[in-house]
């Protein structure tokens, strides 16, 4: 049976400082070869209007909440484009409480700001949605959360086209 060896506190920490230097220069190494990406600042970030554009595809859950507080749970699917100058409309399906709708179109306006945030007013059906956004620089994606009292949904968009 092999017998624990108990180092003296000095020994231990000079063994660990040893450790820890071989670790540095071999991630340095490494590093040198150009195994390990280098990380670089990243420029300043500018959106406008012209961020969004193309069909993006949108899916979501949410419900809404009564002012006794009972939710209603609702779901929606769709597509929609953005024109590129503050114009955006589409079409999707939507489940209210297990209410099938199909095909409805709509239209709305939207805002970008230059830190890559925005703004969306939908009209469905008569009647305003408002949301908040945020965009991906690339314009690829962007996360919203609608803004309306008594509405709770959060989602995510990616452009198709």
């Amino acid at each position: 049976m092999r017998m624990p060896v108990h180092l003296s506190p000095r020994i231990a920490i000079t063994a660990a400082v040893i450790f820890i230097a071989a670790t540095a220069g071999a991630i340095s190494l490494v590093g040198s070869a150009g195994a390990v990406p280098t990380v670089r600042q990243a420029g300043p970030v500018s959106c406008g209007l012209g961020t969004l554009q193309g069909t993006y595809l949108f899916a979501a859950t949410g419900s809404l909440v009564s002012s006794t507080g009972t939710a209603t749970p609702f779901a929606f699917s769709g597509h929609e484009t953005y024109n590129g100058a503050g114009g955006v409309q589409g079409v999707l399906t939507s489940s209210n409480d297990g209410t099938i709708a199909r095909g409805t179109t709509f239209t709305g306006t939207y805002t970008v700001a230059a830190d890559c945030t925005g703004a969306l007013t939908v009209m469905v059906n008569g009647s305003a949605a408002h949301y908040d956004l945020y965009i991906a620089p690339s314009g690829n994606n962007f996360t919203y959360t609608q803004t309306d009292p008594g509405v709770v949904l959060g989602a995510t968009e990616q452009r198709a086209t």
